[in-house]
């Protein structure tokens, strides 16, 4: 005898979504934190020039992390948000690697603008 086609049992179906519901409810209760952990980063990059580039680099990490975690949960807006983050760091590191300029070169004002996003597009 066949298995138990999963896909037409409204019971798995129920339990499965609540398990989901609770994962997406956990993912926004840790956001704040990890925004506020990535925002921390960014104000030490800004303060400590010697130590720049290792704290735009963990603000990065998280950066990156979020844009494919919040996808994962389906936060589409701010995963977007995040990717847009990840990219210009990535880039702006990357260039920082190949070429020595100083990372104080970083357009803040764009980068506070995306962190804007990303805070504008969690979801309440």
């Amino acid at each position: 005898m066949p298995p138990e086609d999963e896909n037409n049992d409204p019971e798995y179906d129920e339990v499965l979504n609540a398990v989901l519901a609770g994962l997406r409810g956990e993912y926004l209760n840790e956001l704040p934190e990890r925004l506020s952990e990535m925002k921390e980063y960014f104000k030490n990059a800004r303060a400590d020039k010697e130590k720049q580039l290792e704290w735009l680099g963990k603000a990065h990490v998280i950066a990156h992390r979020l844009a494919g975690t919040a996808g994962s949960y389906g936060f589409a807006d701010l995963s977007n948000a995040a990717a847009n983050l990840d990219l210009y760091l990535k880039n702006h590191l990357k260039n920082e690697a190949n070429t020595g300029m100083a990372a104080n070169s970083l357009n803040w004002q764009a980068l506070d603008g995306m962190v804007e996003a990303m805070d504008k597009s969690i979801p309440t």
